[in-house]
């Protein structure tokens, strides 16, 4: 495990690190956001969209995260439905709610896997509707 302790304070710690990062996701605010991540982050995305991808680093994360925010009038807010740690894991279920600035509804489902190592987000796995992304956020980009 990443941090000594026992496995439930791990759990409790590492889900206040994924909370954080929610916090800062829903306010828009991506210097606390990268605050929580490792330099050499690894963040992947499944799919074939335009920020489906595998990246590692804060920059490339930054390229995928600016390249949604560019669709968007309204970042996404995300309301956790579960969450379940799993020692240097955490996993989370949320529903995604924003506005495009073409002005559509862009409200996604998400399962996102976190692992936290020495109290940094070292890997971020965002699985969604990949569709959807492509059919509201990325029209006309196929």
């Amino acid at each position: 495990m990443g941090d000594k302790g026992s496995l439930q304070e791990l759990n409790e710690k590492n889900v206040k690190i994924v909370e954080q990062a929610v916090d800062a996701i829903n306010r828009g605010d991506g210097d606390a956001l990268l605050a929580l991540f490792s330099d050499d982050i690894k963040f992947w995305m499944p799919g074939s969209t335009p920020v489906s991808k595998r990246v590692r680093g804060k920059d490339e994360f930054v390229e995928i995260f600016n390249s949604v925010a560019g669709q968007l009038e309204e970042m996404v807010v995300l309301k956790v439905t579960n969450m379940i740690p799993a020692g240097d894991w955490v996993v989370m279920e949320a529903l995604g709610d924003s506005l495009t600035k073409n002005g559509d509804r862009y409200c996604n489902t998400y399962c996102h896997l976190w692992k936290i190592i020495n109290g940094e987000i070292t890997e971020f796995t965002e699985y969604n509707d990949t569709q959807l992304v492509m059919d509201v956020l990325y029209k006309g980009s196929a």
